[in-house]
């Protein structure tokens, strides 16, 4: 009886220790599964914002300006708009920028060479200080600031977005004018920050732009 009895108690101790030792495995497993999903996504998201920064600056860096020996009218200059806005949120930037550029992405039906693109950050439906970023792409030629053409979602869950105007080797402007400066800046600096969970990320990329050299005359009747 005394042997039958030990036996009993050390199966019993060996099934609770199995049970013990799966739970922490099962545990630890579900929970590492867990860490990875949530990295994955930020991995993905984090792509997502790079992915948008890059196509930012390849659109930037191809923006056009016309060389016109005779001169332009404002109305004429307003075809080749290089338009940056200082916007804020609270305290936070969220600027917009829109543009003449040659880059092609392919979201017109359009094959002409040049267009108009536009970058702003869009409230989203939950909550007003969260943002999509949005590019607008117009090619139809047209007047200042479009609010038509195609537009398309490049990155979510963004909490700010600055863009700083350089020119003059090291002059900083936090707005530009084409119509006022008559040239385009030499670099465009983009930070966009974005919110995951309770943590902050900014990623940054700079547009170096060979147009900038070219200065717009104005003709006769705009002097």
């Amino acid at each position: 009886m005394n042997n039958r009895g030990f036996t009993l108690i050390e199966i019993l101790l060996a099934i609770g220790i199995t049970a013990i030792v799966m739970t922490i495995v099962n545990t630890t497993f579900f929970q590492s599964y867990r860490i990875m999903d949530i990295i994955d996504d930020q991995s993905r998201e984090y792509q997502m914002v790079r992915m948008a920064i890059d196509r930012m600056v390849r659109d930037i860096s191809c923006s056009y300006v016309p060389s016109n020996e005779f001169g332009l009218t404002d109305e004429e200059i307003s075809l080749y708009r290089f338009t940056g806005k200082d916007e804020m949120n609270n305290d936070r930037d969220i600027d917009s920028i829109y543009f003449t550029t040659t880059s092609e992405i392919g979201m017109s039906d359009l094959s002409i060479g040049i267009g108009e693109v536009g970058y702003f950050l869009k409230e989203t439906e939950d909550d007003p200080d969260v943002f999509y970023l949005i590019r607008r792409e117009d090619k139809t030629p047209h007047y200042g600031i479009s609010e038509k053409g195609s537009q398309i979602e490049l990155a979510e869950d963004i909490i700010g977005m600055n863009i700083v105007y350089i020119y003059d080797g090291s002059q900083e402007a936090e707005k530009w004018d084409l119509a006022e400066r008559l040239r385009l800046p030499d670099q465009v600096r983009i930070t966009l920050t974005m919110q995951k969970d309770e943590e902050e990320l900014s990623f940054e990329g700079v547009a170096f732009l060979p147009m900038s050299e070219i200065e717009i005359k104005l003709s006769e009747e705009e002097r």
